[in-house]
């Protein structure tokens, strides 16, 4: 047997651990550099803007649409103004058995019935979970006639919707005849908006018979999940092998989360994940197409142009409908002859972007990139000089003390000042408007990215 130097090996370790842990931060925020990002240029088939969901223009998209259940999960704490929004836009042309929600709390929103994941779950099971005495509170208000919206702690209750609603649908699946059941399950938030031409188009070209877990990576040690308001999607596979064997027995412990205890885990996404891993149904990870952003926060730039735009995230009320609106006459303008990219998501957030905004902050912290010269965090002009004198630079951000420049382009979001009184520190953000425009302008995209699976 060769002898190793005990010593070596221990450096060698602690090296292959920190190099996992910074690997492991650079995914997480997104900081890799995908320049050289594999993917597909598939063909694309028009589709008329009056093209229906379940009527698509093309005949294996119109059978994948009808063969797809829309999963919606919300919550009895929730403001009822983002689903009641999302119904008459990105709902609005889908069949209404193509949809099901899921909720906290029985109710009916605009004549569509909200099921209650919970409903079914053992008086054992229910004592389990601190976070139910919310649910009991649900139930409360509601005989009592109480606005259940005044109540906290939705969140933490959410985290054990995700499995239970899979133990739901597959159930409902069971009861159903072989040849009507779904395909594919698209699980959204109320705030998730979806292309869903883009979306059936990537459908195309995967099997639902297969075990296919799908959605926008978040990275842990060991485990990769779908971040649940970016949208993901499982087959008919993956959810037979999750329920595979089945079980009808409620008094199994912890029966409605397949046995894993959720208390200790960040979110419901994270145990659907743990649950599917031993089944063999790893995650297919899309990102950027899907996203979690807003328009307005996209980092828009070359690793971010000609990708196809499937779904986003935090899109609310009347953004909602601002967006969706403005798709449906992107449609009809451009006649769909080629997917939404986010080259062209750009024009929506286009025309805000001017060279100065004041109480605004335009940048993302993971993606600063702070002058070293010094007097560049002297004056708003100071930070504008570094910019111009950077040439990747497109925009910039100053509070008073520092500067911080963009290679990215973003619109960003109003933000406060630092401090009070006198004191106070604005943010100040500014775009160099010839370069970001000159930018658009020349870079072209022959084709859609359509990105292949990391992991």
């Amino acid at each position: 047997m060769a002898w190793r130097s005990p010593r070596y090996t221990r450096r060698a370790i602690r090296g292959f651990t920190f190099l996992s842990i910074v690997l492991f931060l650079l995914h997480s925020f997104g900081l890799l550099d995908f320049a050289a990002r594999r993917y597909d240029t598939w063909p694309w088939t028009p589709c008329s803007a009056s093209s229906l969901f379940a009527q698509s223009c093309t005949a294996s998209r119109a059978t994948i649409a009808q063969d797809i259940q829309i999963v919606v999960k919300t919550g009895g704490s929730e403001p009822q103004s983002r689903l009641r929004y999302q119904l008459v836009t990105i709902l609005s042309q889908i069949p209404r058995e193509n949809v099901l929600i899921f909720s906290d709390l029985e109710e009916e929103v605009d004549s569509y019935s909200v099921h209650d994941v919970y409903a079914d779950l053992s008086e054992q099971e229910r004592r389990s979970y601190p976070e139910f005495a919310l649910y009991d509170q649900l139930q409360e208000y509601k005989e009592q006639g109480k606005d259940t919206r005044e109540l906290q702690g939705g969140w933490d209750l959410a985290k054990y919707m995700n499995l239970a609603m899979k133990r739901k649908i597959w159930k409902m699946q069971r009861e159903i005849g072989g040849e009507h059941r779904a395909k594919w399950f698209v699980f959204i938030d109320t705030d998730t908006f979806v292309e869903w031409d883009n979306l059936l188009e990537l459908l195309e070209h995967h099997d639902p018979a297969n075990k296919i877990y799908i959605g926008s990576p978040v990275w842990l040690p060991g485990l990769q999940f779908a971040h649940g308001g970016s949208a993901y999607i499982l087959s008919y596979g993956a959810l037979k092998a999750l329920n595979s064997p089945y079980s009808h027995d409620q008094e199994e412990p912890l029966y409605s989360q397949y046995g894993l205890n959720v208390t200790e885990l960040c979110c419901g996404d994270e145990a659907l994940a743990r649950v599917l891993k031993p089944k063999g149904v790893k995650l297919k990870g899309y990102w950027p197409m899907f996203n979690g952003e807003t328009p307005a926060t996209v980092p828009f730039g070359r690793d971010l142009w000609c990708e196809p735009v499937i779904s986003l995230h935090h899109i609310a009320g009347e953004d909602m409908q601002s967006l969706w609106q403005w798709v449906e006459d992107w449609k009809v303008k451009t006649m769909n002859m080629h997917p939404l990219l986010f080259k062209d998501l750009f024009d929506y957030i286009a025309p805000q972007i001017t060279s100065i905004l004041e109480d605004w902050d335009n940048t993302d912290d993971s993606m600063k990139i702070y002058p070293t010269k010094k007097a560049s965090h002297t004056t708003f002009d100071d930070c504008k000089g570094a910019c111009e004198a950077d040439k990747l630079c497109f925009q910039f951000v100053y509070n008073g003390t520092t500067c911080a420049l963009s290679h990215h382009i973003r619109l960003g979001r109003a933000r406060s000042s630092k401090g009070d009184g006198y004191g106070a520190q604005r943010y100040i953000s500014g775009w160099n408007v010839e370069r970001v425009r000159d930018w658009t302008m020349k870079t072209d995209c022959a084709s859609a990215h359509w990105v292949r699976s990391n992991p």
